[in-house]
């Protein structure tokens, strides 16, 4: 070998968790996974609580979750990942179609369907490998879809302890707050989640949601009324909700030639 001739990259190895409250789910996994040498499994867990103390101790590159678990769904886990730096990426397993699926895409590193296929799982493998990497060697978890969510698709939201699966067309607005965005619903809830507005604006269908301005996106189906409130503010009221969100004039010029 030549004194310029560089010894070849040793490959990424990434430590895993499967979390899955069927043993025979977590054996198939595992099967499959021997295929990928670039995978060492660490620990398996049947449960959230099992899971949770797994990953605080063992501090796993990735997990593959289970969504439908008794007691606690898998969702329930993802915010006790919040207080790990960096946090693990996360695959979902799960038994949903299609149609509900591609809302993980923009949650998640990825999703699964059971019975999980060979090509298919190859795939995540492969874009795990691309992620990004930390300064402590371990890959970042990306967040962002693939294609634009549509109106019917089920996003994630998140907030603490809280979890929920909304469709898009029941978000009324989403509002920034530095990394964080506030997320009113069309029923008159609302939630603080760590994504920022142009992350979100990347996702939503352009067709539905209006930038109103850096601060601000809304769904021009939610918009029940705008009211003038002095010279300078505007108050935007939104169908299902009781606070109204205050627009400058620019806003509100805005916001009225997208409706």
């Amino acid at each position: 070998m030549s004194r310029n001739t560089q010894p070849p990259a040793s490959p990424r190895r990434f430590r895993v968790i499967l979390v899955d409250d069927e043993p025979t789910a977590r054996v198939h996994l595992t099967n499959r996974l021997k295929s990928h040498p670039e995978i060492e499994i660490v620990g398996e867990a049947g449960d959230v609580n099992s899971a949770n103390d797994l990953v605080q101790t063992l501090k796993p590159d990735l997990i593959f979750l289970d969504i439908q678990m008794p007691k606690k769904n898998g969702f329930a886990l993802l915010p006790k990942l919040e207080n790990l730096a960096p946090q693990p990426a996360v695959v979902f397993v799960t038994a949903y179609d299609e149609y509900a699926t591609r809302a993980f895409e923009a949650n998640a590193l990825d999703y699964l369907t059971k019975p999980v296929s060979p090509a298919r799982l190859a795939k995540t493998i492969l874009r795990l490998s691309r992620q990004p990497v930390s300064e402590t060697g371990v890959p970042h978890p990306v967040v962002g879809a693939e294609k634009r969510l549509e109106a019917e698709d089920l996003v994630l939201l998140r907030d603490k302890s809280l979890s929920m699966m909304v469709k898009v067309g029941e978000i009324a607005s989403i509002e920034a707050h530095g990394d964080y965005t506030r997320i009113l619903l069309n029923e008159g809830e609302n939630l603080m989640m760590k994504q920022t507005l142009s992350l979100w604006e990347s996702q939503l269908p352009t067709a539905l949601f209006a930038k109103v301005s850096r601060r601000l996106l809304v769904n021009t189906r939610s918009v029940a009324k705008m009211v003038r409130k002095n010279l300078l503010t505007w108050e935007l009221h939104l169908q299902g909700t009781k606070e109204p969100i205050q627009l400058s004039n620019l806003e509100n010029k805005r916001l009225r030639t997208l409706l």
